[in-house]
């Protein structure tokens, strides 16, 4: 009797073992997989950063393209004018020589301005063509990103339902409620952005809002779709160009999907 119950009892210490062994498994697999979420969050804000300048620089190139632009035609209407007045002179007298001479040299110099300037329109317009497929680039690699994101997270999530049967601990950052009167609406101008992702499993959103918005970490955010308040959110992490934010107690995270408005709570 004392045997079976020795073997009986190593079974049970050997099927403990191997539960703990695969119980730690998962949940290495399950950090690996966050910090590869952490990473292409930071390459998701790197890249948006990136294409904002490029759309800044494209801006400032057109409007240099359209200053060219009207200089080019101003030049030209100039020499359109004074081609006419040279004319007029030849027609006159031949005592006009001088103001001729004059008047051609400044035909020359505005001739000279004319090939500048289409220079530099020439210039500009390849620069903004190179800008143009920079700023393509970018599109395409926000894409990809949040296509890579969005694989990620039903990793995550597949993940998540392995764990159960094991009764895996997962630890959590605490959820913050805020709780704050009504505020009537003003004239004072709150930050305004939208949804870029939502995990619904781990009860967060990441928005457009960053660093370079104003957005710091602890703000209160409202999320809505329309006019339908979805909830509120607190902001645990800040890039330059995006945030991510923890859906508080009440919030309806199973109804907010990319694209909804993310406003600063009053």
């Amino acid at each position: 009797m004392s045997k079976i119950f020795k073997i009986v009892l190593v079974l049970l210490v050997i099927a403990s073992i191997v539960s703990a062994a695969l119980a730690v498994i998962l949940y290495m697999d399950k950090e690996r997989e966050y910090t590869k979420r952490l990473m292409l969050e930071d390459k998701l804000a790197a890249t948006l950063k990136e294409k904002r300048e490029i759309e800044k620089e494209i801006d400032a190139s057109k409007k240099l393209a359209e200053e060219t632009e009207a200089k080019l035609s101003e030049a030209e209407a100039k020499l359109e004018g004074l081609t006419a007045q040279v004319e007029e002179a030849e027609e006159k007298s031949k005592t006009a020589k001088e103001d001729l001479e004059i008047k051609e040299k400044e035909v020359t110099k505005l001739k000279e301005d004319i090939e500048k300037e289409k220079k530099e329109k020439l210039t500009i317009s390849k620069k903004l063509e190179s800008l143009q497929a920079d700023y393509d680039k970018a599109k395409m690699d926000v894409l990809r990103i949040k296509k890579e994101n969005e694989m990620l997270e039903k990793d995550l999530s597949g993940l998540k339902e392995k764990t159960v049967e094991l009764d895996t601990i997962v630890v959590k950052p605490p959820l913050k409620t805020v709780s704050r009167p009504e505020q009537e609406e003003s004239s004072m101008e709150f930050l305004n952005g939208s949804v870029l992702v939502v995990n619904k499993d781990y009860n967060f959103v990441v928005t457009d809002l960053g660093e370079d918005d104003g957005i710091r970490k602890g703000m209160v955010i409202e999320i809505r779709d329309g006019n339908e308040f979805l909830g509120k959110a607190e902001v645990d992490k800040v890039y330059e160009t995006m945030s991510s934010a923890t859906m508080l107690p009440g919030g309806k995270i199973n109804f907010v999907k990319k694209g909804n408005t993310v406003i600063e709570s009053p």
